[in-house]
């Protein structure tokens, strides 16, 4: 009795391998992807998502910003494809704010420009989009996007990967992290050493703001004139004023901002600061 309950399992197991190799040949799983037909897509869209960030220089000479377009197909084309680029509307950016809790506005259409079409290469798979941006005509508060769109791929099918949104920003010279050094001293209470590591942001084209005002560490704007000598200003402490006689310079050389300064008038609290670019 066992051994024919051995001989029936085993044959059991026998016609489930027989079924289990005929549905994996079945399997639509196993496909023969030499017949997909190509598709026309933003490769960075697919494979890092559709919003891609872009800082530039403020600069009047022209940045370029590539973009990668791809043909996804099991062989490179033949011949080469040309495919159109647009750029979507104020609308189109709304709807995508919205979807993605964001708060873009279109990049002026002063500063930028781009072609009409992009070439893929016969025998390649990428072709690359150059859009000329203008830093200088961007406002370096402004919150600006450029959304861009597949419209056509000479007859070929678009991929749902058809967008890809830049969010533009621009940065000067002076934009970056700083070591904070100095001293401020009250006229009553003494002095009060510091020592720092503070962000510093565009604020124009020669201003940089962070929270750098000595150890209290509240907003300072930084503005380097023609000359290098620079100028102050603090939204907490409007009083910030230079100390007559006191150096306050840039000196691009070393990218070291020597700081001499009070604020409060009628009880002033006087600042020797040092600010080094890391």
């Amino acid at each position: 009795m066992k051994r024919n309950l051995k001989i029936k399992s085993y044959i059991m197991l026998g016609v489930t391998a027989l079924l289990g190799l005929s549905s994996c040949l079945k399997d639509s799983r196993y496909i023969d992807f030499s017949k997909n037909e190509p598709l026309v897509e933003f490769p960075l869209a697919a494979n890092a998502g559709v919003l891609q960030s872009a800082a530039f220089d403020i600069s009047n000479n022209p940045s370029n910003l590539q973009v990668a377009v791809n043909v996804a197909s099991p062989a490179p084309l033949t011949s080469a494809l040309d495919v159109t680029v647009g750029v979507q509307n104020q609308a189109a950016l709304d709807a995508f704010n919205t979807a993605n809790g964001t708060t873009y506005t279109l990049l002026p259409a002063a500063a930028y420009s781009l072609p009409a079409k992009v070439t893929v290469p016969a025998n390649q798979r990428i072709g690359i989009l150059n859009v000329t941006i203008n830093s200088s005509k961007i406002d370096p508060s402004g919150n600006y996007a450029l959304p861009l769109i597949i419209t056509d791929a000479s007859g070929k099918k678009i991929s749902n990967y058809n967008t890809i949104v830049y969010g533009v920003s621009v940065k000067n010279q002076y934009d970056g992290v700083y070591t904070s050094t100095g001293t401020r001293v009250h006229p009553t209470l003494g002095p009060f050493p510091f020592n720092y590591t503070v962000t510093m942001s565009t604020a124009g084209a020669t201003s940089i703001t962070g929270g750098a005002l000595a150890d209290l560490r509240s907003d300072l704007k930084i503005t380097v004139n023609a000359d290098n000598s620079v100028s102050l200003s603090s939204n907490a402490q409007p009083s910030v004023t230079l100390t007559p006689g006191g150096v306050n310079k840039y000196d691009p050389a070393t990218k070291t901002f020597t700081l001499t300064y009070y604020y409060n008038t009628a009880a002033p609290r006087t600042i020797t600061q040092v600010l080094k670019k890391q």
